[in-house]
């Protein structure tokens, strides 16, 4: 025997749902949503001409199933600690399209400047002659070190987000609060646009 639903729970149900959706922040997803995974490659220093960079690598695996001719936009966020007890800032963002992805794409960031490598034992004084001593061994100061907060990357279609995946908890924190911040940095001029050809590993 078929059941039936009254029509005032039916709305009832619906509203609930909505209403779980919306206390959630999370839009309806699209059912050509691609899938969407974030791997770190490389995060650390690296010398280069004298000075120590702060350098961060991504892998980004999408796979779609939508209708041939699907494109999607590919944002990559990479954010900088506040010093002095301000908030994370967006020092590099990189953008990409693709169709029907299937495969990783690979991307690096700017690299930030974090001084002169004074790895050699050579000593800087005053008044600007460099001088050879023993090697004093420093610890290093996070704050100027690892000067790098994380990553968000976004999969938009027509301009909505699609997929979005951040490296911390604290990042996904940051976005929730500057989601704005995310959208005005797609614009700027500073971002760089690349082809995806050119990012494709496999």
């Amino acid at each position: 025997m078929a059941s039936f639903i009254p029509a005032r729970l039916s709305v009832a149900i619906l509203a609930g749902v909505l209403l779980l959706s919306a206390q959630l922040g999370a839009a309806p997803l699209a059912s050509h949503a691609p899938t969407l995974s974030v791997h770190e490659t490389n995060y650390g220093t690296a010398i280069h001409d004298g000075q120590k960079e702060s350098i961060e690598g991504l892998e980004i695996h999408l796979v779609s199933y939508s209708t041939p001719g699907t494109n999607y936009e590919v944002q990559c966020f990479f954010l900088k600690k506040g010093k002095g007890g301000h908030p994370a800032t967006i020092d590099d963002t990189l953008i990409f399209e693709v169709t029907n992805p299937h495969g990783s794409y690979g991307v690096l960031a700017k690299p930030i400047k974090i001084g002169k490598d004074n790895s050699s034992g050579v000593q800087s004084s005053k008044s600007g002659k460099s001088s050879k001593g023993s090697k004093s061994q420093t610890s290093p100061n996070p704050s100027v070190d690892f000067p790098r907060e994380g990553y968000v990357v976004r999969v938009l279609s027509d301009g909505v987000v699609l997929r979005q995946r951040c490296s911390t908890h604290r990042v996904e924190q940051f976005v929730k609060e500057n989601a704005d911040l995310l959208d005005q940095a797609a614009v700027k001029k500073s971002a760089r646009h690349l082809q995806a050809s050119d990012l494709l590993k496999r």
